[in-house]
């Protein structure tokens, strides 16, 4: 069924056309007869939108340890009624002891924002968000039962899990950049850092700059990975809305 939607040889629930690359390129979609959309919570006001922004290849020079986690990335739900862009909380780290700190502070910030809103989730696209937490937990001994509740309770919402068992795009894959055509509108990706690879390489360049004192590139370079960052967590919330939207149709349509 996926080398046929590919193929444009399947009925679509939809699609959308944009330009990629200067030439006109359309993705298309449907809903299958048994998708998961219907099971995704309720939405809170509390919801949040999580992204992480990792580099492999850093390595801590005290230890020589390689990789971290450098940036905790989160939008929130925004509010009813507000009609400007939703607020983004960067979580920065640029060590192993910021990494903890870092760590430490977003797990507050989750707790917190939970006994506010105790219907709240945390949504992220792929299992890593998963997986990463629970290895920082360990790494730093600190943290492991929050995270384990975390997992436990089901507070973390998986989209990926959501879009494989419900989606058939015309797409070789289900990268959320690849998707994001379809519910994005003309706010597609821009500027220097598009992808995971990219920021890797624009992280070494931040440490580079930071380590021959050129402060400024620094900081430009490190604002072009929050640009990149926002938009994942933004994409996250765009995508959790327009499931909802699809799901709604699809099941009306069945009606």
């Amino acid at each position: 069924s996926q080398a046929r939607m590919q193929l444009g040889l399947d009925a679509v629930a939809g699609s959308r056309t944009f330009t990629k690359d200067g030439k006109p390129h359309t993705v298309a979609f449907t809903v299958l007869p048994g998708n998961t959309i219907g099971s995704l919570p309720p939405p809170s006001p509390g919801d949040i939108f999580f992204d992480f922004e990792g580099d492999p290849l850093w390595q801590d020079p005290a230890t020589g340890a390689w990789g971290i986690e450098y940036l905790f990335g989160v939008v929130e739900a925004p509010a009813p009624g507000h009609h400007g862009d939703p607020v983004f909380r960067p979580f920065w780290a640029h060590s192993r002891s910021g990494e903890r700190r870092a760590f430490l502070d977003f797990l507050g910030y989750v707790e917190e924002r939970r006994a506010r809103y105790p219907d709240m989730h945390v949504y992220h696209y792929a299992p890593y968000e998963k997986t990463a937490l629970r290895n920082l937990s360990l790494a730093h001994q600190a943290g492991e039962e929050t995270v384990d509740s975390w997992l436990r309770e089901g507070l973390l919402v998986d989209l990926y899990a959501t879009v494989r068992h419900s989606l058939r795009i015309s797409e070789p894959s289900y990268s959320i950049k690849k998707l994001e055509p379809l519910y994005m509108g003309n706010n597609l990706r821009s500027g220097d850092v598009k992808d995971a690879g990219a920021s890797v390489v624009a992280y070494a360049a931040y440490c580079a700059a930071r380590d021959a004192g050129n402060m400024a590139e620094a900081d430009k370079v490190l604002a072009s990975i929050s640009d990149y960052n926002r938009y994942d967590c933004l994409s996250t919330l765009r995508l959790r809305d327009w499931l909802r939207e699809v799901g709604a149709q699809a099941t009306a349509a069945a009606a």
